[in-house]
């Protein structure tokens, strides 16, 4: 990645998580995670605005159809509450770890579709996010991260299954994003 390459930023729709806190500590990462739920708009409304009391949201989704929905209106100045419980990144734990890192949530449904499980379009869309953000708030690679990667006590295996590498992986698609 060359130190003077810009990236494209993406092309997204807005909706305002209700769930929003102000940011004191500056974007150290992001997190990427798969919703489990419907697999459908539905799971980005509920992250904007939880029906069931939870204060749990996302700065972002990447839905299957690849259209990529900001919840965060300014992730600068505030952070969602996505990475949860028993969390650990860096030397972050917990509620810090929301504090500091861009949630991203790749909507899927609970049951994993047989075959590839995410249509590539998603895919691309969440590299090409993930790579305008690290370009964005000069991060790197090794800034991006898994729920899986960050929880404590083996509860969560999200993103399942998702294609982070080969010709139509993740970390292709992120890699073309710079050129």
């Amino acid at each position: 990645m060359s130190p003077d390459a810009e990236v494209k930023e993406p092309v997204w729709h807005e909706l305002r998580a209700r769930c929003l806190t102000p940011r004191a500590t500056p974007i150290r990462g992001i997190v990427l995670h798969d919703s489990a739920g419907t697999g459908s708009h539905l799971d980005t409304l509920y992250l904007a605005d939880p029906t069931d009391g939870r204060n749990v949201s996302a700065d972002f989704t990447v839905e299957r159809d690849g259209g990529v929905w900001r919840l965060n209106p300014d992730p600068e100045r505030f952070y969602c509450h996505h990475a949860g419980r028993a969390t650990r990144w860096r030397d972050l734990e917990n509620q810090q770890v929301n504090e500091a890192t861009i949630g991203i949530e790749i909507i899927q449904k609970k049951i994993l579709p047989p075959g590839a499980a995410y249509p590539d379009p998603q895919v691309r869309s969440a590299a090409r996010l993930c790579a305008w953000l690290v370009w964005r708030f000069g991060l790197t690679p090794d800034d991006i991260t898994s729920h899986r990667q960050i929880i404590t006590d083996g509860s969560r295996s999200d993103p399942r299954q998702f294609p982070f590498i080969g010709e139509n992986g993740f970390w292709s698609y992120f890699w073309q994003a710079f050129q």
